[in-house]
């Protein structure tokens, strides 16, 4: 509101506004979306909230990814989601594994999505 342009955007960070003690993150998605404010989502999920919260897997925390993806679809959001602080997965490669672990995910429920 302060320098209102369109080339300024958010780089929001899904799991931060989650973890928030008295954030509501469909509201927000909501909000920022529908204002064409967001131009880069690190799309995480958390359990919990701060101080105690924990960085999980996209699939299994509080957030409803669905239907996180669905506002998003619902504003036409056309930015970048990146998975962002994935778990690792015990394996020769924890890092690359626990991304594309994420990365398969987000694949296929936009897939799905694009079905509806």
């Amino acid at each position: 509101d302060v320098a209102p342009s369109p080339a300024n955007k958010l780089q929001f960070c899904q799991g931060a506004v989650a973890e928030m003690a008295d954030s509501d993150i469909y509201e927000a998605i909501e909000r920022y979306s529908n204002q064409g404010s967001i131009a880069y989502v690190h799309f995480r999920n958390v359990r919990g909230k701060v101080p105690r919260y924990h960085e999980v897997f996209v699939d299994e925390g509080d957030v409803d990814m669905i239907k996180a993806l669905r506002i998003y679809r619902k504003h036409n959001f056309d930015g970048v989601l990146v998975p962002d602080h994935t778990p690792q997965i015990e394996c020769g490669a924890p890092w690359h594994a626990g991304m594309a672990y994420a990365l398969g995910w987000m694949n296929a429920a936009m897939t799905m999505l694009e079905r509806e």
